[in-house]
C-alpha cells in the first residue's frame, strides 16, 4: 500500500518531468527520466522509516498525451497514460489531474480521501526543478493512501530525493 503511494508520487513526478529533448522535427515529442527515493511510516500496514526507489520515463506528445513506464523492485513495471491538462482522471480512491500552469511550470495533484499530493515541476532550458506538497484536508489527521492491498494510514511521506533529466 505504502508502496503504491510511493509509485503514485513517481508517476506524477514522471509526468512532470516532461522536458524538451532533441528530436528530428522540433517539437515532436518531449522526454524525460525520473528518479525518486522516499522513506514513510504507516499505522495501518505497521511500518517505520519504508524506504522505496522508483525508476522510470515520461514522454508527452504533440496531442498532449503523456506515457509513464515506472520500475520499482517492490512493485515492478507499470505503465500510465493521461491527457494533459485534462479533467481529472479515476484512480484508487481518488483521481489524479495534470495542468499547465505557467509557461515553465507543470502541475500533478493526486486526490486521496485525506489528503492531495501535489507535484510542480519547472523547466527552464536544460534544467528542471522539482517541488512535491502533501496536503492534508481539513480536519483530518492521517495520510490516507490506497494501493492494491488496501487503504493505508501513515504520517506524512518524507521525500528524499526526486530528480529528472531530458534524454
Amino acid at each position: 500500500m505504502l508502496v503504491r503511494f510511493l509509485r503514485i508520487i513517481a508517476a506524477l513526478t514522471g509526468l512532470m518531468a516532461l522536458v524538451p529533448a532533441a528530436s528530428e522535427a522540433a517539437g515532436t515529442t518531449i522526454r524525460a527520466k525520473f528518479s525518486f527515493d522516499g522513506i514513510a511510516t504507516c499505522t495501518q500496514p505497521a511500518l517505520t522509516n519504508f524506504p522505496v526507489h522508483v525508476d522510470g520515463t515520461g514522454e508527452l506528445s504533440t496531442d498532449r498525451t503523456a506515457t509513464l513506464t515506472l520500475s520499482s523492485v517492490v512493485g515492478g513495471q507499470e505503465n500510465y497514460t493521461a491527457k494533459l491538462g485534462g479533467r481529472p482522471s479515476e484512480a484508487p480512491g481518488g483521481s489524479a489531474a495534470v495542468r499547465v500552469v505557467s509557461r515553465h511550470t507543470l502541475q500533478a495533484v493526486r486526490d486521496y480521501p485525506n489528503n492531495q499530493v501535489i507535484v510542480y515541476m519547472t523547466v527552464v532550458g536544460n534544467s528542471c526543478r522539482l517541488r512535491v506538497e502533501n496536503r492534508l484536508k481539513p480536519g483530518r489527521r492521517q495520510y490516507t493512501f490506497i494501493g492494491n492491498m488496501g487503504v493505508a494510514l501513515c504520517s506524512k511521506p518524507r521525500l528524499t530525493r526526486a530528480e529528472c533529466a531530458p534524454y
